[in-house]
């Protein structure tokens, strides 16, 4: 019988986020704290946890695949309009 070792891929926890008023992404590490980028910057901020100024958003990886399916069936207006009524 053989075994093999399947290496395993660094994955970072990154989301969608806004600090204050600026849009970027959060990218977690190692739980003590966000570097936060603003959207279309290479310079990164070290913002902890415990900023009440930093909203996380959805997960880069989730959010993206999402739209990418949605694309994939018509966009939005394809969603919207193939969706049964559920108000009665």
């Amino acid at each position: 019988m053989a075994t093999a070792t399947v290496p395993r891929a660094s994955h970072n926890v990154t989301h969608y986020a806004y600090l204050g008023d600026t849009y970027g992404t959060a990218e977690l590490l190692n739980g003590s704290g966000y570097l936060f980028r603003a959207e279309g910057e290479r310079k990164a901020t070290l913002v902890s946890y415990k900023c009440p100024e930093l909203m996380l958003l959805g997960l880069v990886d989730v959010a993206d695949l999402q739209h990418e399916i949605d694309e994939l069936v018509g966009g939005a207006a394809a969603i919207a309009c193939s969706r049964q009524m559920e108000v009665r």
